[in-house]
């Protein structure tokens, strides 16, 4: 009868353990909302980024774990992309309204 001896987990990577996994499962949602092209979903992937990037630092101060990098890596990531996209949104609307393709405030592009 030989019984499998585990070693027992550290107190500290137990605890970081839900908080790195939120931040991995964040970082996956902000990496792929920020390449949809539905409206609003990018916004919120990119609060979701940020949230990861906050989870993964803290879980990260207690353990170093795998897990923790990753969300950590993928939240950067979707920050980074939907900032890019947001900016590129902008530049775009103010350079079509510097050319005068909105008609007014109805927002109707004229050609």
């Amino acid at each position: 009868m030989s019984e499998t001896a585990k070693t027992p987990a550290k107190n500290g990577e137990e605890a970081a353990k839900p908080m790195a996994t939120a931040s991995l499962i964040l970082g996956i949602v902000a990496t792929a909302t920020a390449i949809l092209p539905i409206p609003y979903i990018g916004f919120l992937g990119f609060v979701g980024g940020i949230v990861g990037i906050v989870l993964a630092a803290k879980s990260r101060k207690i353990a170093k774990t795998s897990v923790g990098t990753a969300g950590l890596v993928l939240s950067i990531i979707g920050v980074a992309v939907t900032a890019v996209a947001i900016i590129c949104v902008l530049a775009c609307v103010g350079t079509l309204g510097a050319a005068g393709a909105f008609n007014g405030a109805n927002w109707n592009i004229t050609y």
